[in-house]
């Protein structure tokens, strides 16, 4: 099974204390590479889903954002007391010292840090933490569902031209039979042209051995028809597969060239194109799988 690494994923969660909406797209990536757009009240969790959201996604530019509306407080303000009555000793101390009339006033006192501290509920801060935590891996799940039929798509697409590649390799090879008669005849011809004896036929029959075994495709055949194999039985067997199938798609296209560079063959010539042109259309299917 292949999946694609492009997809998007889109959950929420309604609580007696909060409201939760988490979203999750990503797209092709070489290796996995999350960003996380976090509430305060939950910024801890870029460390600790990055575990659960690679073992899950593998690879990919992951974007999460999370939204969270409170319907409580998680942080109380509380009256620090013993603050406020030190702070009143030395406002009075101030006044008494400095021989001043003015009267000290609830202003003056908020003014002053730690008159005020937040006491945390942490019993909705931890469901929260939990809560979103849970609704980002379902938002992730949906996001591989869809990742899921994308791949479908694009595997279907991959083995219609793993087909037409096998086809082509076939007609490379019946078309790259009798290649020593072929540089024979061609020898020949180029002989009458030239008006020269037939006495060298034993010349020709030398450089045609030459020549054809310098042609020769078969080893170069046999490697793209074990490739074309290989290809489809990773897309059935193997996951995560985009990065050895990458690797694959370019031994095909190395094959490929090579025949290129030893034929001259038209009908060959022809068909290297389009099997190049088949391969470098898969090679961009691939680079979007995980």
């Amino acid at each position: 099974m292949i999946k694609s690494m492009t997809g998007f994923g889109r959950a929420s969660g309604v609580y007696e204390n909060f409201d939760v909406l988490a979203e999750i797209k990503s797209v092709n990536g070489k290796y996995f590479d999350p960003s996380f757009r976090l509430p305060k009240q939950v910024s801890s969790l870029e460390i600790t889903m990055r575990g659960p959201l690679q073992e899950k996604l593998i690879r990919g530019k992951v974007d999460v954002r999370v939204e969270i509306i409170m319907k409580s407080a998680v942080k109380v303000p509380k009256i620090n007391s013993e603050m406020l009555k030190c702070y009143k000793c030395v406002l009075e101390s101030i006044r008494s010292e400095g021989g001043l009339d003015d009267e000290i006033k609830l202003e003056h006192y908020l003014r002053l840090p730690d008159i005020i501290e937040f006491q945390t509920d942490g019993k909705i801060e931890k469901e929260l933490e939990e809560k979103t935590a849970a609704t980002i891996m379902e938002c992730a799940a949906r996001l591989e569902s869809m990742r899921e039929k994308e791949g479908a798509a694009l595997e279907a697409d991959l083995k219609k031209r793993l087909k037409r590649l096998s086809e082509l390799v076939k007609l490379i090879k019946s078309s790259g039979t009798d290649i020593f008669a072929y540089w024979a005849d061609k020898f020949r011809k180029r002989m009458q042209e030239m008006e020269v004896s037939k006495d060298y036929e034993e010349r020709i029959v030398q450089e045609a051995s030459i020549y054809g075994e310098k042609a020769d495709i078969t080893e170069e055949l046999t490697r793209l028809a074990c490739h074309i194999e290989q290809f489809g039985k990773i897309m059935d067997t193997e996951y995560p597969a985009g990065k050895k199938l990458d690797f694959l798609s370019q031994e095909l296209h190395r094959e490929f060239n090579t025949i290129a560079s030893k034929s001259s063959r038209s009908e060959i010539i022809n068909a290297v194109i389009e099997g190049k042109a088949e391969v470098d259309r898969i090679r961009e299917q691939v680079q979007n799988l995980v």
